[in-house]
């Protein structure tokens, strides 16, 4: 399988902000897409910011308009981010299964994640638990246990809602679940058989929807691996594409056309909504992810330098955005209050996303891609 390289010379003020990989790999696809993902999250809390700054009865103009319609949907970034996971994650194992590289070390596999995602994750959590303490939005004493919770990525479970110290912690909670199931899971890609292989995918992808719809009745499950279990399935599939002997080395412009199609299709069934949209949506997104490999125009956005630096830095923006969206909003959701909601939107974000960004990058340059060297082993490497 041929390597896909860094992009030849990148703007050398983007490197110092660019992602340090494990491997030495750079595929910059992956990169790109993280961003559609965080840009998506993004979007969705800052109209959910905007709709809160609204004076007393301005929902009543926003039932029928599909500009924050579709804003409300846009949480299916987290999901985005879960079908990435499972293709970053199960890589490793299916390329050994495949004698592609050797056997993974559980031992690094795990100490890899306690060195590489867990100080900066660690570091917030302390930063906003001060925070909200001299911000008087709780006392240590009630916070306290909701920050060992959080710590330990059990709130969700503890508390059944996601966490009073960092929100967006409770996708985080259902990561770590995955990331400890991987190993077994991955087992699927000992099956030599490729019909019997991909067979035994699709049929875990499908029984992992219907868990997950069982699952969305009772909060505590729908917390949890169960509720998106699917999504890091799709992301095995995604896999079995990748490592595919029947990939073809040319693009087509095919498959732009299915990637504008596709997300047009994706964001009208979640605006629509219904049970449909559950059993679809997995296998649209990997269908998405799939033109993001094959297409040219959208292969080459994606790959772009700006693009994959910002996407590379979307733990790092996950971890930070809505903490930075709710302080600047204080001051800039004064503007036009009362106006149209695309117009408000609009104007938040082309306020907020050069500062979210600039924040952002500073945690990212000096907290978190530190933390991307193999410092307990090999301090000099990568």
């Amino acid at each position: 399988m041929a390597e896909i390289a860094r992009p030849a010379a990148p703007l050398q003020f983007l490197e110092p902000y660019r992602r340090i990989t494990s491997t030495g790999r750079f595929i910059p696809e992956i990169d790109g897409l993280r961003f559609l993902a965080i840009l998506s999250v993004f979007v969705y809390h800052l109209s959910g910011d905007v709709f809160r700054h609204s004076p007393q009865g301005y929902s009543q103009s926003l039932g029928s308009n599909w500009f924050f319609l579709v804003t409300q949907i846009l949480n299916i970034g987290v999901p985005l981010f879960f079908v990435i996971s499972g293709f970053v994650l199960s890589l490793p194992f299916a390329e050994a299964r495949r004698n592609l590289r050797r056997p993974v070390s559980l031992k690094k596999y795990f100490l890899r994640r306690l060195t590489r995602l867990e100080p900066p994750y660690f570091l917030c959590l302390l930063l906003f638990f001060v925070l909200k303490i001299v911000t008087s939005r709780g006392s240590a004493s009630v916070l306290l246990p909701n920050l060992i919770a959080s710590t330990f990525y059990v709130h969700n479970l503890v508390f059944g809602r996601p966490s009073d110290i960092d929100f967006v912690a409770w996708s985080l909670e259902i990561e770590i679940q995955f990331y400890i199931l991987v190993p077994l899971l991955a087992s699927v890609f000992g099956i030599a058989n490729v019909p019997a292989r991909r067979s035994m995918l699709v049929t875990l992808v499908l029984l992992a929807t219907a868990v997950s719809r069982f699952a969305s009745g009772h909060t505590l499950l729908q917390l949890s691996f169960l509720g998106y279990a699917q999504y890091f399935l799709a992301g095995f599939l995604l896999t079995e594409f990748y490592l595919s002997d029947e990939r073809r080395p040319g693009k087509s412009r095919l498959w732009d056309f299915t990637s504008v199609a596709g997300w047009s299709l994706l964001l009208a069934l979640l605006v629509r909504g219904g049970a449909t949209i559950q059993w679809v949506a997995p296998w649209l997104i990997l269908l998405l992810y799939v033109a993001a490999f094959e297409g040219v125009t959208v292969q080459r956005f994606l790959a772009s330098p700006w693009i994959t630096t910002i996407g590379g830095m979307c733990y790092t923006i996950y971890l930070l955005h809505n903490y930075a969206i709710a302080a600047l909003g204080m001051v800039t959701q004064r503007l036009s209050p009362a106006g149209p909601f695309s117009f408000r939107l609009i104007i938040q974000f082309v306020l907020m996303t050069p500062i979210v960004l600039v924040i952002s990058a500073l945690y990212f340059r000096l907290i978190e891609r530190p933390c991307m060297r193999h410092w307990p082993v090999d301090p000099a490497s990568g």
